[in-house]
């Protein structure tokens, strides 16, 4: 869900397509785009002979919509590459996004995101562009919907608890506190 690149940055969706290719009965549903490279991963997925069928696109959403689309998904993937920007820079804003609406998480394990969610705990985290490790996660949360519930429960209860815009703001203002006075 959302853009399918970050300023010219490839988010490697196209990887989680290659992942995909490996799990019968497996489908992607995109929201988000550009619309020119939702296509150009249409055509990769074809080219791995999987079923246009399964192949979802629903372009831009409004912002209210985006939890339903969410509540449909049987996970939510984040297969950031390796870059300096997905690593220690870019604020995983869909990472929250997913955990609130209990979405069972797939994500690279990067820094950016270690910080937020734990392996096995809330998210399942693999390593930066390794596809037979996102497939073999994929694989494990489509053969395990009980890992799927108990992953994303958990995601949703860290969201509430440490990452709504009050308890954010609680732990800047605590931040700030701590800060010497000039």
């Amino acid at each position: 869900v959302g853009r399918l690149h970050t300023m010219a940055m490839d988010k490697g969706v196209g990887l989680l397509v290659d992942a995909l290719a490996g799990i019968e009965g497996a489908a992607l549903a995109l929201a988000g785009g550009p619309d020119d490279q939702a296509e150009a991963l249409r055509v990769r997925w074809l080219d791995h002979n999987l079923p246009a069928e399964r192949f979802l696109y629903a372009g831009q959403v409004p912002p209210e919509r985006v939890p339903l689309v969410l509540a449909a998904l049987d996970a939510a993937v984040m297969p950031f590459p390796w870059t300096t920007h997905f690593a220690y820079y870019a604020s995983p804003i869909k990472l929250f996004e997913y955990m609130a609406a209990g979405c069972a998480i797939i994500a690279t394990d990067l820094p950016s995101t270690t910080e937020v969610v734990r392996d096995g705990e809330s998210a399942l985290l693999v390593p930066p562009s390794d596809v037979q490790a996102l497939g073999a996660a994929l694989a494990r949360l489509h053969a395990d919907p009980t890992l799927r519930a108990s992953l994303g429960a958990a995601a949703r209860e860290l969201a509430l608890r440490d990452y709504t815009w009050s308890a954010r703001t609680r732990a800047i203002l605590a931040a700030l506190g701590k800060m010497p006075h000039a």
